[in-house]
């Protein structure tokens, strides 16, 4: 890089900006002495140190073999410049000029001579100014004429190899996590990482242990940043470095309410003379960072200071994190705090927003080593009833219930007060009841709900009753619900609950029927993960899976990356395997994958263990919707009859007498041929029931009018299929056409007598075209044609007038038509032309 710089050709420069020890100096000279001598070999190097009392343009003309005198003008005036630039011009000799520690060049003339010389040197010259702030001139002219480059402490970063290596140069060989510590403690800072290299191969034994020491800064690594860095700077400077480093980054509102104003001059200070920190743009403010090492020596700083003026510092520094939404960042400071009554009031209106974020854990962890007795209150332990909920634990969830439960009866007093608590208590009853599969058998939730004056919390109660409510088949009472928490959950909530609530909603309209209203549901949950960056959660996976099944049973194609999502497993808090979402999202990707997959005995026998383990880990109600047919469906065309025959005893065991499992006890009769059977089975499903789902009737009208037509009862076979049409024309469903045997082939013969229903029976029709059984030869494009003609009942002689041909064309065409299909007069050619989908 230093090469391509001093190729350029006109006059460049560059300029390094960086700490001491970052490595500006080594780097230049390292490269001067031994890489520009082969690269350049016609190319001298003009060397200037600057010190406190050097005069710039004598020390010039020196290294550059000038002994003309000077100007006589001001000693550093832009006339001295003006005669080294004359000299060089001269002398047509590329010419590379480095100033080491420029930013030691403080007279103003002499900063006038440095900026004319550097605009006007002459094209052979590349000059190399070495600072660790830059000089203060104009910068941007030579920026405007594309003849700068900078390069700042991260252009010379050690990377984490180069640490490595290093370290092994002092004898100290670190393993991958300690290396990872070394350099977010270092940043790559090279002084410092030679530093703690020769530190920790002078202590022997775990590095790991040698690595926490550093992170309180020796004697070593102080007397390097308060000699060469610290010590420079003005008091007011490093104050607002000690109030300003309580928190790990700050913004310079945080900044004004820890020093009380001015920050904004003292970040430019800061800034201006290129003190080690980074800033980055986030959520739409400045967030700063200062280097570790640097922070840790302010922090030291600021515990000496006293206990009771750190406290205050914390508590500031929480107030206003806590204003700008960063909860997070927030509650460490409030943890170091004594009194923790500050942390009781953040936890009653905030712990609930960071179960949703996903810091629980975290949060609970910190409170049992630091404050055990506010942990100790029922509010806090139902959150860990909500936390545990999320990550799908009910055993834990339980736990902590019970263990609320008891705190409660001891002390009903609680940091949140008695109607929070109260909401709580019900929200997460009714959450642990629907988790657990109990929601049926509990109480009746009140029709009012109680008031916490918290959106997120009004949200959640909102949330989980309602859905408690709509799966003990309240259907009106649970939808109200969750569209009340929708509306609560649109201001001032995490996006998480928002989530949840869709996808409730989606639940709920599947649990009615409607197979288009739980799609559209679940891919506006989907869009609400993807817009807020939540595509990992649970509720994602379950969103997808409602609108991948919706989508099966609409006879779409799913989506690969779907099946993908749904089969995915991970390790579950318990260190055991597990899908990523529960067994019911995963039963759905296995079904999707039966009639996808290659192997499609291998994706047999994931289906039989993913629905197992729902029957024996989730809710039995999740099994509602047609799933459990739809497993046995799949199973019977991937040939595993007898694991279809396990299932469906298995689920009648457990689910008992459900419209599901009494269907997929009929579609193993069927197959068994015992068509009296299915009749006698599927019957009592005939009726019009409140709450029947959709599926289940369009499947049982179908298997009836199957059982029907192999008896020979037309009239009954016709009833049955109007009736099912009905029904599937009603919610666009298509897939138990598929699943169970000989529909298509009645829709095929019963083909244009259907009505208005006439257009969806084609579309099943069309969808099933590829799984249909095809043996004659294909038609020809004119063949095709006149086929198309003959369901209008028109002549012959018709038929040749509307295509301009003459009759007996189209009689050698018919002739032609009746050879392939295998028959001899029209209504056998209809009926054939039917049955394989040509019609």
């Amino acid at each position: 890089m230093l090469d391509a710089v001093a190729d350029g050709g006109h006059g460049g420069v560059l300029l390094i900006c960086g700490a001491v020890g970052i490595g500006k100096t080594v780097a230049v000279a390292e490269w001067a002495a031994q890489q520009l001598p082969h690269t350049h070999h016609d190319t001298r190097v003009a060397w200037v140190t600057i010190r406190e009392q050097t005069s710039l343009w004598p020390e010039l003309r020196s290294c550059l073999g000038s002994s003309g005198p000077g100007t006589g003008q001001p000693a550093a005036g832009v006339g001295e410049a003006e005669a080294v630039i004359a000299a060089l011009a001269d002398d047509s000799t590329p010419t590379v000029l480095v100033l080491d520690d420029a930013h030691l060049i403080t007279d103003p003339l002499a900063l006038a001579g440095l900026e004319y010389f550097l605009q006007y040197a002459p094209p052979t010259v590349t000059t190399v100014l070495c600072a660790r702030f830059d000089p203060p001139i104009r910068w941007h002219l030579l920026e405007l004429n594309s003849r700068l480059t900078r390069w700042t402490a991260p252009d010379l970063a050690l990377s984490a190899e180069e640490a490595a290596d290093l370290c092994a140069e002092h004898g100290c060989d670190l393993d991958p996590q300690s290396l990872r510590t070394l350099m977010s403690l270092t940043e790559g800072w090279a002084a410092l990482i030679r530093i703690a290299a020769i530190y920790l191969a002078a202590h022997d034994g775990d590095h790991r242990d040698a690595l926490t020491a550093l992170a309180r800064p020796p004697h070593a690594f102080t007397d390097l940043l308060v000699g060469e860095l610290i010590d420079t700077l003005p008091p007011a400077l490093r104050q607002f470095l000690t109030c300003t480093s309580i928190p790990e980054e700050f913004t310079e509102e945080l900044a004004d309410a820890m020093v009380g104003g001015g920050s904004a001059h003292r970040l430019y200070e800061l800034d201006r003379i290129n003190f080690p920190m980074t800033s980055q743009t986030r959520g739409g403010r400045v967030w700063h960072t200062y280097h570790p090492m640097l922070r840790a020596y302010f922090l030291a700083e600021a515990n000496r200071l006293g206990a009771d003026l750190c406290s205050d510092l914390r508590l500031r520094a929480a107030r206003q994190l806590m204003s700008a939404g960063e909860l997070r960042a927030a509650l460490p400071h409030l943890l170091t705090v004594a009194d923790h009554r500050p942390l009781a009031g953040f936890l009653a209106e905030h712990a609930l927003a960071l179960v949703f974020a996903g810091d629980g854990e975290s949060l609970f962890d910190s409170l049992a080593e630091t404050a055990p007795d506010v942990l100790a209150d029922p509010y806090l332990r139902l959150l860990q009833v909500t936390d545990a909920l999320l990550h799908g634990d009910s055993g834990s969830a339980q736990a902590y219930r019970d263990s609320a439960r008891l705190l409660a009866d001891d002390d009903p007093l609680s940091l949140a007060g008695p109607h929070r608590l109260e909401a709580l208590t019900t929200a997460v009853d009714a959450e642990l009841a629907v988790a657990t599969g109990n929601a049926v058998e509990t109480g009746v939730f009140p029709d009012r709900m109680p008031p916490a004056d918290r959106p997120d919390l009004d949200g959640y109660l909102a949330v989980t009753t309602g859905t408690a409510l709509a799966l003990r088949g309240e259907l009106a009472r649970g939808e109200e619900r969750l569209r009340i928490a929708l509306t609560r959950t649109r201001s001032r909530c995490h996006p998480r609950l928002r989530l949840i609530a869709v996808t409730r909603l989606a639940v709920t309209a599947g649990l009615a029927g409607s197979i288009t209203t739980m799609r559209q549901r679940a891919e506006r949950a989907c869009a609400i993960a993807r817009d807020h960056d939540l595509l990992d959660l649970p509720e994602t996976v379950h969103a997808t899976a409602l609108e991948a099944y919706g989508a099966y049973l609409q006879g779409t194609e799913p989506q690969p990356g779907h099946i993908r999502i749904l089969c995915a497993e991970h390790i579950r808090r318990d260190g055991t395997p597990g899908p990523v979402a529960g067994w019911l999202p995963h039963v759905v990707g296995s079904l999707l994958d039966c009639h996808h997959s290659a192997d499609r005995g291998a994706a047999a026998d994931r289906l039989r263990r993913s629905i197992g383990r729902l029957l024996d880990a989730d809710p039995p109600p999740a099994l509602s919707g047609g799933l459990l047919s739809a497993a046995v469906w799949a199973l019977l065309g991937a040939g595993e009859t007898v694991t279809a025959q396990q299932l469906a005893e298995r689920a009648r065991i457990v689910l008992g007498r459900t419209p599901d499992t009494v269907l997929s006890g009929a579609a193993l009769t069927a197959v068994a041929g015992n068509h009296h059977g299915v009749v006698l089975q599927v019957e009592p499903l005939l009726t019009p029931t409140p709450g029947l789902h959709p599926v289940t009737q369009l499947t049982s009208w179908l298997l009836y009018a199957r059982a029907h037509h192999q008896l020979g009862n037309d009239s009954k076979t016709r009833e049955a299929v109007d009736n099912g049409l009905c029904i599937a024309a009603t919610h666009r469903i298509t897939r138990p056409f598929f699943d169970v045997p000989g529909t298509i082939e009645l829709l095929d013969y019963y083909a244009g007598c259907f009505g208005h229903r006439s257009a969806f029976a084609d579309t099943v029709r069309a969808g099933h075209h590829s799984r249909r059984r095809i043996d004659h030869p294909a038609l020809t494009a004119t063949e095709l044609t006149i086929l198309r003609q003959l369901p209008s009942g028109r002549t012959t002689q018709h038929i040749a007038d509307d295509l301009g041909v003459s009759i007996n064309t189209v009689k050698t065409h018919m002739r032609g038509i009746y050879a392939k299909l295998g028959t001899s007069s029209r209504m056998e050619t209809l009926q054939e032309a039917r049955r394989t989908g040509l019609l």
